[in-house]
């Protein structure tokens, strides 16, 4: 068995156990969906981080990111679905507040089928392609993320506790508050099929479209060029230092709009969109500059030339989008 290989299946295994002892988990949660997804999260996110310590390796995190949206979408449609409202005239006193809360959660929730399968195909367009252009670049157990080993090295004994912070919980963290969206979307939409959809469909789409399109390009690149210590400047990347990044970003931006096509009241879960937005442009992006910076001679130039950003080609020095 080859050590990509071995890594692959150690993910199975690993997410396999998580998203089933997540959703059981959550079953024992007595409030309401939106709890129940933050318990089954939780566990799920404790039983990879087990995963990476068991194996020493942070980078059995890195595939959460990708696969969390649609199974959230999955996760949303099943809870909404599988819960009855009770007959309230035959509940005893016991239960009549539970009843109520149900009640309560339930409604204001209408699945619209269209728009719940439109963010389905969607994530998952989103989540195989990103899940594979992963795998098919991780050679397996034996290598773990540059970040990570960064990470390795400056906190010794500490490293655990920084992994499970820093590497799980933190972006954990971000990615339920990106599908934050979903909930909204798929529990408490109400609202018609209207121009917001639209706009969600084309944003989502192309955010797809833009970092499929980044990632293929530049590992095109990489193979034509590899060794050669070349900065890639070719395509998408003449306009942009970082259109992957983009088309990240705006995914979940995507993700938003659905929200708010489908409950508006709901508008404060752009916490969820703008969190992701700034953790790439403060946190993200300055890291993996920095690396660039100090790996290859040609990046000052490249950096002064291209957006950060926003696809614009440029002449003058720009360092922001």
């Amino acid at each position: 068995m080859t050590q990509r290989t071995k890594g692959r299946l150690v993910l199975l295994a690993v997410y396999g156990v998580a998203c089933m002892l997540g959703c059981l988990g959550s079953a024992f949660c007595n409030g309401g969906i939106l709890l129940k997804s933050a318990v089954a999260v939780i566990i799920a996110v404790a039983i990879i981080f087990t995963g990476s310590v068991t194996n020493n390796n942070s980078s059995v995190f890195d595939p959460w990111w990708s696969i969390a949206p649609p199974l959230m979408v999955l996760y949303f449609f099943y809870l909404a679905t599988s819960q009855q409202p009770w007959d309230i005239r035959s509940a005893d006193h016991g239960h009549l507040l539970a009843v109520r809360n149900d009640l309560n959660e339930l409604n204001h929730f209408t699945v619209h089928s269209t728009r719940v399968m439109v963010l389905l195909l969607l994530t998952l367009s989103y989540s195989v392609r990103l899940t594979w252009n992963f795998l098919r670049g991780w050679p397996g157990l034996s290598r773990e993320d540059w970040r990570y080993a960064d990470f390795r090295r400056n906190t010794g004994k500490a490293y655990w506790p920084v992994s499970f912070l820093g590497i799980h919980f933190f972006p954990a963290l971000m990615v339920f508050g990106g599908t934050l969206s979903i909930w909204v979307t798929v529990v408490q939409g109400f609202r018609p099929l209207n121009i917001m959809d639209f706009v969600a469909v084309v944003v989502t789409g192309i955010a797809v479209f833009l970092e499929a399109t980044a990632d293929r390009q530049l590992r095109n690149f990489v193979n034509e060029n590899r060794g050669s210590g070349r900065t890639m400047n070719q395509g998408l990347w003449s306009l942009s230092r970082h259109p992957n990044y983009l088309g990240e970003i705006l995914f979940w931006w995507g993700l938003y709009f659905f929200a708010l096509a489908a409950n508006p009241t709901f508008w404060w879960v752009i916490i969820g969109p703008l969190a992701i937005t700034l953790m790439f442009i403060f946190i993200s992006i300055p890291m993996i500059e920095k690396r660039l910076l100090a790996s290859r001679s040609d990046y000052k130039f490249y950096r002064e030339k291209v957006s950060m950003l926003i696809p614009l080609k440029t002449s003058t020095t720009s360092t922001t989008s």
